[in-house]
C-alpha cells in the first residue's frame, strides 16, 4: 500500500507483522521505527499515539505533551482552530527512527517528524502532502504510557483518559483488548472537580451508565452532564460536562484491531 501523495509504502504498514511472532524471532523486541500520533489542543500540545494490536512496536497507548518550534505550532493552531474537527497526525521521519520505550525512559526527548493536516480512518495513512517536514517534536511530559497486556481484563464500564492543560481538557478512550476503539476529543470546558495539577498528569474516569462492550462504531457518549467515576472509585463520583465537546479522532480500523469490528 502507497500513501497517498508519496509513490512510496506507508509508513504504518513497514514490517508488518501479526501478533504471534514467526519461530525464532523474539516477540518483546521493539526495533526502532516509524510512529504515527493524532495532534490535539491548541494552547498546550499533546499527541496520541496510533496504537496496533498486530505489531509489538505499536502495542502501546501513549499520550505525551510536546512542542514545537514557533512558526509551525502557530500553523497548527490556526488549522485546529479553523476546523477543529479535523485529525491533524504527525509521523517521525523515516530517518530518524526511536522506540516508544525510548520516550518513556526518556532516551529519547526530541525527535524529527512530518506533520499532516488529516488522517484516512480505514487505511490507517495521513491524507496528502504534509504541511511541515523534518520539523524537531521536543516532548516535555509522558502522560499516559501503557503496554497493552493481554491477561488484563476489558474494564466493564467504558473508560477514559482524561487530561489537558492550558485551559483544555481532552479525552482519549481506554484502549484494553482486540476488538477495541480510539477515540479522542476536546471537552467545551475544564471540569472543575480536577486540578491543574491532577490534569497535567492524567486521571482515568469510568462511565458509571455505559458498559465497555459491545464494541461501538461512532461516537457514542451522552451529550450535556455524563455521571462518572474517578479512578473508577464508588466513592469519587464526579459529572462532566460534555456540552460543547467535540471529537477529533474516531476509529475500530486505522491498523488497531487484527479484524475491524465494523
Amino acid at each position: 500500500m502507497t500513501a497517498p501523495g508519496t509513490g512510496e509504502k506507508s509508513w504504518a504498514h513497514e514490517d508488518l507483522q501479526p501478533s504471534a511472532a514467526p519461530a525464532g524471532t523474539d516477540p518483546i523486541a521493539n526495533r526502532p521505527g516509524q510512529h504515527g500520533f493524532f495532534m490535539i489542543g491548541t494552547e498546550a500540545l499533546f499527541l496520541c499515539h496510533m496504537p496496533m494490536f498486530t505489531m509489538e512496536r505499536h502495542m502501546y497507548q501513549v499520550v505525551l505533551r510536546a512542542s514545537l518550534p514557533g512558526e509551525v505550532m502557530e500553523e497548527y493552531r490556526a488549522g485546529r482552530r479553523a476546523d477543529p474537527k479535523l485529525a491533524f497526525n504527525l509521523i517521525n521521519s523515516g530517518d530518524d527512527p526511536f522506540s516508544l520505550p525510548q520516550l518513556k525512559s526518556g532516551r529519547r526527548t526530541e525527535f524529527r517528524a512530518d506533520l499532516f493536516r488529516d488522517n484516512d480512518g480505514e487505511r490507517g495513512e495521513p491524507v496528502g502532502d504534509p504541511f511541515a517536514t523534518g520539523i524537531p517534536v521536543t516532548v516535555e511530559n509522558v502522560v499516559h504510557f501503557r503496554h497493552f497486556n493481554a491477561d488484563l481484563p476489558r474494564p466493564h464500564h467504558m473508560t477514559y483518559l482524561l487530561f489537558g492543560a492550558g485551559g483544555q481538557a481532552h479525552l482519549s478512550h481506554y484502549i484494553a483488548q482486540d476488538p477495541d476503539f480510539q477515540h479522542i476529543l476536546t471537552l467545551g470546558s475544564v471540569p472543575s472537580w480536577v486540578s491543574p495539577e491532577q490534569l497535567e498528569a492524567g486521571v482515568l474516569l469510568t462511565i458509571r451508565d455505559m458498559p465497555s462492550t459491545p464494541i461501538p462504531c461512532a461516537p457514542s457518549l451522552p451529550e450535556g452532564e455524563c455521571p462518572v467515576l474517578y479512578e473508577g472509585r464508588s466513592d469519587a463520583p464526579a459529572v462532566l460536562d460534555m456540552t460543547g465537546a467535540h471529537d477529533v479522532w474516531f476509529s475500530t480500523a486505522n491498523l488497531l484491531n487484527a479484524e475491524d469490528p465494523c
